[in-house]
């Protein structure tokens, strides 16, 4: 029997099942109803349905069967006898005394079973909902758990970086300064990837003649239909470029504009300033969601504005520098970028103030070297010597050639008299202590330094260079 359906399905089922128990009890004339004996299927059948649907479907077959018993019974064989319509005599009486002990137990039984039924199924039934409300609760806790742990994993990330955080953005933020624009654009694509977790970012230069976004350099796989080149109007890099202004990918919910130029690449992007002007634009494509908050644009902001001064002459060099060759063997620039870098580092000077230094480092011993080990290897020397300089002299020295082949010239940023004499010890000293080699043979080296100072503002990069040029000369006498 299917435990469920409606309840005039169940009625109807009740009633067949009855009906078929009243067929059988025909073929008893002698026990209507079952009513001898110990064993009774109406009653039987009763308490099974009281049991299956309950105590009132117990009840209405108790009912059927009773109806059965008493009417349907006597007048179906009243009927096949030919006798007609009418029940026998006595009949009603005879049940009734047959029926004053059984009927009254049988009514107990199914209300006592129906109501444990009835008390099982509500306790089952709230069991049920009680599991159901466990079971989303548990799937809301899960989803929470996991929130948390993602958030706590990112507090946690926080705070052990917290004891080398500084260390290491100092370090990467002094790669900017070594006027490669190719390694400055590289550190801060690092950087962005190592503090925010960036998993895909790009550079884009700004052509403002062309009035358009170049891709430079990326981190991470980008899709192959990624475009190269970006129009600086009708996209979210545009709109940065052109009002110099952070993008945040939560701004799309309060502007409309930003969101009909979305097209799905930008999560962050800032603005890369070079001096006074928006050179490009740094743009995070793919990053965890634990990742993207305000803790991440403010550091991100912190980033920007730290790289930007040396990003700035970093650009300016590439400018000067790149239209001109350098030399195939030491890598350095040629006294033309170094005149012209001298002459614009001037003229910065004369509007904001401030210190310059040039050095003029040259190898004394150059012929003898050349000739004992060859042109190309020597060469390889002076490269190592510009490696020493600018160790020493920090990030912001740029070393050049000058105008003899045996010389170097640096150009030192933000150097007085005095710091330029502990720099000039500090370069004779590791030029001694250095084991300098050539073609795999054991050199030394004849280091001689001639420098001056910016010490007043109508200085020229002239005078500057001649003044070097006279403290080396006189080493020479």
């Amino acid at each position: 029997m299917k435990v469920g359906g409606t309840p005039v399905r169940r009625a109807a089922e009740i009633l067949a099942f009855t009906a078929v128990v009243c067929v059988i009890s025909s073929f008893f004339p002698s026990n209507p109803g079952f009513l001898e004996g110990f064993f009774n299927p109406f009653v039987t059948l009763s308490l099974f349905i009281a049991v299956s649907y309950g105590t009132y479907y117990g009840f209405l077959c108790l009912a059927y069967g009773i109806l059965g018993v008493a009417l349907v019974i006597p007048l179906a064989r009243s009927l096949l006898s030919g006798a007609g319509f009418a029940l026998p005599e006595g009949w009603w009486a005879d049940l009734g005394r047959r029926s004053a002990l059984p009927l009254p137990v049988s009514i107990l039984e199914i209300y006592i079973l129906g109501i444990m039924r009835d008390a099982l199924t509500r306790r089952d039934r709230t069991a049920r909902e009680r599991l159901i409300t466990l079971s989303r609760d548990k799937g809301l806790l899960k989803r929470q758990v996991r929130a948390l742990t993602t958030a706590n994993r990112e507090l946690e990330e926080r705070i052990s970086r917290q004891e080398d955080s500084i260390t290491s953005l100092f370090s990467r933020i002094q790669v900017l300064g070594s006027l490669n624009l190719g390694k400055a654009i590289g550190a801060i694509l690092e950087i962005t990837a190592r503090f925010l977790g960036a998993t895909r970012c790009s550079i884009w230069a700004h052509q403002p003649e062309e009035k358009s976004l170049r891709f430079v350099a990326g981190i991470g796989e980008r899709p192959e239909d990624s475009p190269a080149v970006l129009a600086d109007e009708g996209t979210i890099e545009g709109w940065v470029v052109r009002n110099s202004s952070m993008f945040s990918v939560k701004m799309l919910l309060t502007n409309d504009a930003l969101a009909r130029m979305d097209a799905g690449r930008n999560i962050l992007t800032m603005p890369i300033l070079a001096g006074r002007r928006t050179w490009g634009v740094l743009n995070i494509e793919e990053m965890p969601f634990a990742k993207y908050n305000l803790y991440s644009e403010r550091l991100l902001q912190v980033i920007m504005a730290l790289a930007g001064p040396a990003l700035e002459r970093a650009i300016e060099f590439e400018s000067v520098v790149r239209q001109e060759d350098v030399n195939p063997v030491t890598g350095l620039p040629s006294f033309q970028e170094l005149y012209a870098m001298l002459a614009l580092e001037l003229a910065r000077l004369a509007e904001e103030g401030g210190t310059l230094a040039v050095l003029i480092v040259e190898l004394a011993n150059f012929g003898d070297l050349a000739q004992r080990h060859g042109k190309p290897p020597t060469l390889g020397l002076l490269r190592d010597v510009a490696r020493v300089i600018q160790e020493a002299a920090g990030a912001q020295a740029r070393v050049f050639h000058y105008k003899g082949e045996a010389q170097l010239a640096v150009i030192c940023p933000k150097l007085d008299a005095d710091g330029t004499s502990l720099l000039s010890l500090t370069l004779l000293e590791k030029a001694n202590s250095t084991e300098w080699s050539a073609g795999g043979e054991r050199a030394h080296l004849e280091l001689m330094l001639g420098f001056s100072n910016r010490s007043r503002a109508a200085q020229t990069a002239d005078s500057l260079l001649a003044a070097a040029e006279n403290l080396l000369e006189m080493q020479r006498v």
